[in-house]
């Protein structure tokens, strides 16, 4: 499932597209001390990453509006993107669209660690978004879209590895019984 931002307001900060939204899945707005995230009503790991993403608002009250690299540690892709908006781009966008939780690439209150590889891979994967977007779609003639553009769930569709198989079959992880 995507994730409710646009892709202009995403691009800038070379995310591109990998939250471009459906009507039918808004993320609930991130305002004041009271914030919480929305669960998303298709994901089983749901409970998991709410409850991961309302402990990081919980520990950033009233810095929600604030820029996300002065909020937390070791930003990269979200420089100026407010800190509250980055949770619901990472639960929603990132995590609904693999069909993962915040476990797969980060150490659980240690965001800003980098032990795990799949969170370059998400980095360079957003790189290759932002290049198909930006550039490739642009350059196919008759396609029916005045914007087109592709997000993380046009290949993972709710699933680690992009690829073949339905997201209601999960493609097996490697050493997987």
């Amino acid at each position: 499932m995507r994730s409710t931002l646009s892709v202009a307001s995403v691009i800038s900060l070379t995310l591109a597209a990998c939250t471009q939204p459906p009507a039918s899945s808004t993320p609930a707005p991130v305002q004041g001390p009271a914030a919480t995230v929305a669960p998303a009503s298709n994901d089983s790991l749901v409970k998991d990453r709410t409850q991961h993403a309302n402990e990081v608002l919980a520990s950033i009250v009233g810095k929600e509006e604030l820029p996300a690299e002065q909020v937390y540690k070791n930003i990269q892709l979200f420089k100026g993107m407010p800190a509250g908006r980055l949770v619901a781009i990472m639960n929603r966008g990132f995590s609904n669209s693999l069909g993962v939780s915040c476990s797969h690439c980060h150490v659980i209150g240690e965001y800003d660690r980098e032990d795990k590889p799949t969170k370059q891979i998400a980095r360079d994967m957003s790189a290759m978004v932002t290049t198909i977007n930006g550039t490739l779609l642009k350059n196919i003639k008759n396609l029916k879209s005045p914007n087109p553009t592709v997000n993380c769930g046009t290949c993972h569709n709710g699933r680690p590895r992009p690829g073949a198989g339905s997201a209601a079959t999960p493609a097996p992880r490697p050493g997987a019984p």
